[in-house]
């Protein structure tokens, strides 16, 4: 039983210092994996590839377009067609025969037929595939903001994540402190009960409250457990493996706040701003691919081949010959019914809807920078109240316990200081984690989230 015993705590010894043993993973290397391992931005990454050989499909249309062809045939049977006997009538009318039929039978065609053959068409003037090429290429930027934007969503979503992450850890250490205290209480109880100077009633009561914060404290590890697991999925991390991310540092944390410095709110560097106006672009060349297909299409068209025959492919039978071509097409439209007409002002309306959406855009971008920044401001501050609170509630604990062991103050004084310092902490902890959330808010609404990676 006691090698069990010996094993067990050996194995338990190394697993720790295996999981322990682990780097701890920094915001910035939290981000790099996450943009690394992200599903959404290797989709998008996959939509930017797509974009690209769209536009190569397209820009290939304008190039020279070649085929070649070829083919032999064997004439097992030969088309046979009646036609007049025009020989019987060419005939001296002394030769001619006069029972001869009045249609005779030809067999047309020799035994084998074979041909090879090439073409070429360019497009000489073709404006709406021209236009196509402008919009493969607004295409492809629009999927790259679209990836610049997921990305910066991966950062904040990330880093959001992170920061609860740490925040809860803290909590729960502060949890942990709260139960020494406890602890540290209860013993000095049992000491003075076995004095006869408390009942033990009094002892329960202080029992009571470490057991509700031990169920508290329990709670938390499952929470940060849980939110360990959400950045995982965010990052893309495999979820069997055990992530480490390192304590809170509230100075370091606080200053980070503090000395944010972010640049004038300029509309034209948001993502969601650029997005809009690379729409309206594409609207744009969508309304002049409409106005393009009234417009003539000329092409070029060129052809040559060899055409081969005979009952062999060699000796006085065999013949060939050589046909070529080159041709100038133009087509003109006349008459659509009215459709295009129709498609040219739906176009327009589609215009007119865009600039409203961008007039709605900067009056939302505006809001949402001003309230974000608000809201940072307003969390500094309840973070310089949270922090007299929990220095007062520390210092009212010592007094108390101070007190309490001299006699002075009653029980219920001690399990109120005790209680009162532990939701000072958590009030602290909640400002704090509210804080790093507006932080990313306010950077994510003034387009500077990726300062994050540095």
């Amino acid at each position: 039983m006691n090698l069990k015993m010996t094993i067990l705590a050996l194995s338990l010894a190394i697993a720790s210092q295996v999981i322990y043993g682990q780097e701890a993973y920094s915001l910035k290397q939290c981000l790099n994996y996450a943009l690394a391992h992200n599903s959404a931005l290797a989709k998008d990454r996959l939509e930017r590839d797509l974009s690209v050989q769209s536009k190569r499909e397209v820009v290939g249309a304008l190039l020279p377009q070649i085929n070649a062809s070829g083919g032999w045939t064997r004439n097992l049977q030969k088309a046979t067609i009646a036609m007049p006997n025009f020989i019987n009538a060419m005939l001296p009318e002394a030769a001619r025969d006069p029972n001869a039929s009045k249609y005779m039978t030809v067999t047309m065609g020799m035994d084998n037929t074979a041909n090879w053959g090439a073409g070429l068409s360019q497009q000489i003037v073709n404006f709406a595939l021209f236009n196509a090429v402008s919009i493969t290429k607004v295409a492809g930027e629009m999927a790259e903001l679209g990836a610049e934007m997921t990305e910066s969503d991966v950062i904040a979503q990330t880093a959001s994540l992170y920061y609860s992450a740490q925040t809860l850890a803290y909590a729960v250490k502060q949890f942990d402190e709260s139960v020494l205290l406890l602890d540290r209480t209860l013993g000095i109880l049992e000491a003075n009960k076995e004095n006869g100077l408390i009942r033990q009633i009094d002892v329960d009561r202080v029992s009571v409250s470490k057991s509700n914060l031990e169920t508290q404290r329990a709670s938390m590890k499952r929470a940060l457990e849980v939110q360990k697991n959400l950045l995982k999925l965010q990052m893309g991390f495999p979820m069997a493996e055990t992530i480490r991310i390192p304590e809170i540092d509230t100075e370091r944390m606080e200053n980070q706040l503090y000395s944010a410095a972010l640049p004038v709110f300029d509309i034209t560097r948001m993502l969601p701003y650029k997005m809009l106006k690379a729409r309206q672009t594409m609207l744009d060349k969508q309304y002049k691919s409409i106005v393009y297909e009234a417009l003539p299409v000329v092409n070029f068209v060129a052809n040559y081949s060899m055409n081969y025959m005979g009952d062999h492919f060699y000796g006085e039978t065999f013949h060939n010959f050589p046909v070529s071509m080159i041709s100038l097409n133009l087509r003109m439209p006349i008459f659509s019914g009215m459709s295009r007409n129709a498609k040219i002002k739906k176009a327009r309306i589609e215009l007119m809807k865009s600039e409203a959406d961008e007039r709605m855009l900067e009056q939302s971008l505006t809001m949402g920078q001003d309230n974000a920044r608000r809201q940072l401001e307003q969390q500094l501050r309840s973070i310089e109240s949270q922090k007299r609170n929990k220095a007062l509630a520390e210092e009212v604990y010592q007094v108390t316990e101070t007190n309490f062991q001299e006699g002075i103050s009653s029980l219920s004084d001690l399990l109120n200081a005790s209680s009162s310092l532990v939701q000072a902490q958590m009030n602290y902890v909640n400002t704090l984690g509210e804080s790093m959330k507006a932080y990313i808010d306010l950077k994510e609404a003034v387009g500077t989230i990726h300062d994050l990676k540095q």
